[in-house]
């Protein structure tokens, strides 16, 4: 079946269609689509009537309507006649359109069809712009993601790490909770061979000081003071344990002390004896002597200085220390400080304003009612207490001493101790005395009140001195009710159990040799007295008794 060849018009009206469209859209048409619509004369006036006839309405005689070529043309009328039907002259004039006119005027108009196209063609530009945004987001969330996956691939990596590390350290746990479960049963078996030889050790230390003998006595040559001047020739000393006077009289005791000799000294050969005391024994210490001869300087010291302290604090931190180093068997300690003084026959508490006490003698014992009891846990505790005893303590000023105690002091410490897993609790008493100083009144110079403090302390002194002399020679009665202080110090001297040791100063210049001379044959005395062997202190309701 043949094609059918369009006619000229149809041509023409197609090209002219073409181009409306490619104005419409903006596009200038094509050199070869010029040239092939290039218009000839006789063409061009054939295009100009096919043109006019564009809009003429045609007849259909297959349905009857009319249409326009420039509309929808049925393809049953372009069939039946090839040619044209042209309208008259008049109606081809009168349906001219304007100058420049080549559109009907029933289509769009370019304006409209010019802004719809831009229209869409800003949609589609917001279309890729959204496209490619997203696009760039995709690619940020692929690297992202990437970048967490490697991630967790790392921390995967480390948990395993880790598992494995918690698996070692399990097993080292547990090896380490096993040799932990072996030390500690060795350990409980070390601390129990430890307490049998803490035990065993106090025994023997306690035998060691009761063969010394329980009245121990050393002699302390004071240092010379500044104003005193001179070397002493009256006084010798022929070895280490001995002292001799004008190179004729001599004695010996457990130690002699010379000038040379520090506070640091004197403490260390008490110390042992110090430390029966939290063994659960009852121990005393006393400072004898004339006036002047130095026994407040052993007892208390000289200054602030740490070197310069005496007895009393080096006992206490003494005592603070070896009790941490029994705390580690399980013994527990609880410290009570009183501070007594016995002044013109009378006993005080120097720890609660001087108030006047009254002594009661039990059979090994002796009670002080209305006695203060200060608990003490650390050194400035004590401290503090030892300056408010020494500003109430009485002392004078006199020929031989220009700071001269007026009355004798005794430092009581108390130790509880107690010791759970055994169930032994003891209670001890250490007892620091400084006494007054022996004087004559002639020497002295005293009168008044002075003069009464002197009798007053010379009475008692003289009273100590029988009651150990009666002793000694273990008489059926011993007087210790005759004075205040042989009443404080009964159990010190032999009426109870105690632990004892006389410190006897003298003065080191020529002038005063007799009355060293004296004091040192009274140590003598006192050296050969037996009061009986210490006994431990233990409690009656040890089960019962605590110690916070």
């Amino acid at each position: 079946m043949s094609s059918r060849v369009p006619s000229p018009a149809v041509r023409a009206a197609s090209q002219l269609k073409r181009r409306s469209i490619s104005k419409l859209q903006g596009a200038p048409p094509t050199k070869t689509a010029a040239r092939a619509t290039a218009p000839t004369t006789s063409t061009t006036r054939r295009a100009a009537l096919t043109e006019r006839s564009l809009n003429c309405p045609l007849p259909d005689r297959s349905n009857g309507r009319v249409t326009t070529l420039g509309g929808v043309t049925s393809s049953k009328a372009t069939r039946t006649s090839a040619t044209p039907i042209l309208p008259p002259r008049s109606s081809l004039a009168s349906t001219r359109p304007a100058t420049g006119s080549r559109i009907n005027s029933r289509a769009p108009t370019p304006t409209k069809e010019a802004a719809e196209n831009e229209r869409l063609r800003d949609q589609v530009k917001l279309m890729q712009s959204t496209q490619e945004t997203q696009t760039v987001m995709m690619e940020m969330l692929k690297e992202k993601a990437d970048m967490l996956q490697n991630q967790l691939t790392m921390m995967s990596s480390q948990l395993e790490m880790e598992k494995m590390k918690n698996q070692t350290m399990a097993m080292k746990l547990e090896t380490a909770a096993n040799e932990i479960g072996e030390k500690s049963t060795s350990l409980n078996d070390a601390r129990e061979q430890l307490e049998e030889k803490d035990a065993t050790l106090r025994r023997l230390h306690n035998d060691v000081v009761d063969l010394r003998g329980q009245i121990r006595v050393s002699i302390r040559v004071r240092p010379k003071l500044s104003f005193e001047d001179g070397s002493s020739t009256a006084i010798q000393y022929p070895n280490r344990n001995a002292i001799a006077f004008d190179q004729k009289q001599s004695f010996e005791f457990e130690n002699v002390f010379t000038e040379v000799f520090s506070q640091k000294d004197v403490f260390a050969s008490v110390k042992e004896l110090i430390l029966s005391c939290l063994h659960g024994y009852n121990v005393s210490l006393i400072a004898f002597g004339q006036t002047g001869s130095g026994k407040t300087y052993t007892m208390r010291g000289g200054s602030e200085d740490k070197e310069e302290h005496g007895v009393i604090p080096r006992s206490v931190s003494f005592l603070f220390e070896e009790s941490k180093k029994l705390e580690s068997l399980g013994w527990r300690f609880e410290f009570l400080m009183s501070f007594i003084e016995i002044y013109n026959n009378e006993p005080f508490d120097l720890l609660n304003k001087h108030q006047k006490l009254k002594i009661r003698l039990a059979s090994n014992s002796v009670e002080l009612d209305g006695l203060t009891e200060h608990t003490v846990v650390k050194k400035s505790d004590v401290n503090r207490l030892l300056e408010m005893a020494d500003s109430n303590r009485k002392t004078a000023a006199t020929k031989c001493n220009a700071h001269s105690s007026r009355s004798h002091a005794i430092f009581q410490w108390t130790v509880k101790a107690e010791q759970e897993k055994t169930g032994i609790s003891t209670t001890s008493v250490l007892k620091l005395v400084d006494l007054a100083g022996s004087e004559r009144a002639k020497e002295s110079g005293v009168v008044g009140d002075r003069f009464q403090e002197m009798t007053h302390i010379n009475q008692s002194l003289s009273c100590l001195q029988k009651c150990i002399s009666l002793q000694r020679s273990k008489a059926a009665h011993v007087p210790y009710r005759d004075t205040k202080l042989t009443q404080c110090l009964k159990d010190c001297l032999g009426g109870g159990s105690s632990k004892t040791m006389v410190i006897v100063n003298i003065n080191p210049c020529d002038e005063n040799v007799n009355e060293s001379k004296r004091s040192c044959e009274f140590a003598a005395k006192m050296r050969e007295t037996k009061i009986g062997a210490a006994v431990q202190q233990r409690d009656l309701n040890s089960t019962k008794t605590s110690c916070k």
